[in-house]
């Protein structure tokens, strides 16, 4: 067993997808016995918001799928097999009365183009442009830094034109520049917008635009559930020296004089680092863990920047173990994600009901997800409901003071979304169902602790994305907060991103994005 060291070069807060991928980074280009790296995290097992668990037999995932993952899992040198979906990346389903119009939407991102000129010929000139421009704009992409100087201004001006152009508009904006006409349209592009966890009248259009782009690549997953994702990423950072300390719940970050000395932890131990990234809620790292009163002494206009993001939504996330009697493959589950909705701004009232706190349950407004991870990668058939916003509201008190009452109203929503389950996509679902586990906002809240729930940190609005975004570096010296965008491609960036601004641009030389033309790792196909 190594000696403990008197002071880490690097303490990492949070063991998520970023907190690994910060580990990793940091000990390849470090050696961890002469710049030790401490990552701490408060549950027994790392992996944060990307694990799975077991009920009866059922395995379940919180986490469904990883886009464009190839290249990022060959830098982080992480083994950890994966198989690609081989049928569609999407369907959707637009409920209409009784009826539900599916709409099939192919992996890649030409066959997605052509799918779409065959289904709607009289809008061929608005598809060809939107995808023209879409794409132009998204490889603009490696040319953006995090922390750009005068002249790397200059150049993304010159180089990064639409960027720039569409940086202060939603995606609803941007869609409806290209002329679109046909309702239906809108519709299939709302699903890249929901994968930023926001409706496209809300979500800045580069984020639905990247998430259309990385997503059609093609999602993939692990071959033996999610949990098998972060326990590589450990082993990997283990391999490469870097501590790693569960149950190690962080309390404070201690500040003196404007910079972080170290983290004291629930138990008054004192640990001492040179630098700080904290990857846990940004609110909670900031307003707890510092406190508003030193970060406002030390930057106002941060902290009040701070003060107006907003965070991610939560969700209920409703997973079903079934019995072997139902066939789902013949059903068309085998795909990445299965969108039943009303469409017609759907999303975009059910987020204005959240917005005041609420969430409703109305057969004529309702919009989820249906995942069925099984068909993938075997074992006993499960199905995975998400449903997105979800306010923390009244969940966290009813858990804490009356758990009969807090359980079903649990139940009230997941059999309200069964039952529109069971009338679009599968019949007599409730007849199959062996095993119910419903998380709620509360569930969320204790065991990321984000105080809201939060499932994805900060969202990507127009305010709060590129230039105008909440930066990495804080006012604080040696503390860093990478969090930004959700998913596990976005993650795995910002652990390299925040090592590469540590290291003054050692690995990316400060761009944005890690690219590298690189082998894949082992896949099963």
């Amino acid at each position: 067993m190594k000696p403990t060291p008197d002071k880490y070069s690097l303490i990492i807060i949070g063991g998520g997808i970023v907190g690994l991928s910060t580990a990793i980074t940091w000990s390849k280009n470090r050696d961890s016995s002469q710049y030790p790296v401490l990552l701490l995290e408060k549950q027994p097992i790392v992996g944060g918001m990307v694990t799975s668990f077991k009920r009866k037999g059922f395995i379940f995932d919180t986490a469904q799928l990883v886009p464009d993952p190839l290249e990022l899992f060959k830098y982080l040198e992480i083994d950890c097999e994966l198989i690609k979906f081989k049928n569609y990346f999407s369907r959707i389903f637009l409920v209409n009365g009784n009826n539900a119009t599916e709409i099939r939407i192919p992996s890649g991102y030409n066959e997605f183009r052509e799918m779409l000129l065959d289904r709607y010929p009289s809008q061929k000139k608005s598809i060809n442009r939107f995808f023209d421009y879409s794409k132009k704009m998204f490889d603009e992409l490696q040319y953006l830094k995090l922390e750009p100087t005068l002249f790397d201004l200059l150049f993304i001006l010159f180089k990064c034109p639409k960027t720039v152009f569409n940086s202060g508009r939603t995606f609803s904006e941007y869609f409806r520049k290209f002329g679109f006409s046909d309702p239906e349209l809108s519709e299939i592009f709302d699903v890249f917008a929901a994968f930023s966890g926001l409706p496209s009248e809300r979500a800045v259009a580069m984020m639905t635009v990247a998430a259309m782009n990385t997503s059609l690549l093609g999602p993939w997953r692990p071959t033996k559930g999610f949990i098998h994702l972060p326990h590589a990423m450990k082993r990997k950072a283990l391999d490469l020296g870097c501590e790693i300390r569960t149950r190690a719940n962080v309390k404070q970050i201690v500040v003196e004089n404007g910079i972080a000395t170290g983290v004291r932890l629930e138990t008054g131990e004192f640990i001492k680092s040179d630098t700080i990234v904290t990857t846990i809620d940004t609110k909670t790292a900031l307003f707890n863990l510092i406190g508003r009163d030193v970060l406002h002494e030390i930057n106002p206009k941060y902290t009040e920047k701070a003060d107006q993001v907003n965070m991610s939504p939560s969700s209920m996330i409703i997973s079903l173990g079934l019995d072997d009697y139902i066939d789902l493959d013949s059903l068309g589950l085998n795909c990445g994600y299965n969108v039943i909705t009303t469409g017609k701004g759907t999303f975009e009232r059910l987020f204005k009901a959240f917005d005041n706190g609420e969430y409703i349950l109305d057969d004529k407004c309702f919009h989820t997800a249906v995942i069925c991870p099984s068909l993938i990668t075997g074992g006993k058939p499960v199905i995975i409901i998400r449903v997105v916003p979800m306010p923390i509201g009244n969940w966290k008190l009813l858990r804490e003071t009356d758990y009969s009452l807090y359980t079903k109203k649990k139940e009230e929503v997941a059999d309200f979304y069964i039952k529109q389950i069971e009338r679009y996509l599968i019949p007599d679902l409730s007849k199959h169902i062996i095993v119910r586990d419903i998380a709620s906002p509360a569930t969320f809240e204790r065991y990321s602790g984000s105080p809201s729930g939060s499932n994805y940190d900060m969202s990507p609005y127009p305010d709060n994305f590129g230039l105008k975004r909440l930066p990495t570096r804080t006012p604080v010296k040696g503390l860093f907060q990478p969090k930004f965008s959700h998913g596990i491609w976005p993650s795995m960036q910002a652990g390299i991103q925040v090592v590469d601004m540590i290291l003054g641009g050692e690995i990316m030389n400060g761009y944005s994005r890690y690219r590298e033309k690189i082998p894949a790792p082992v896949i099963r196909d």
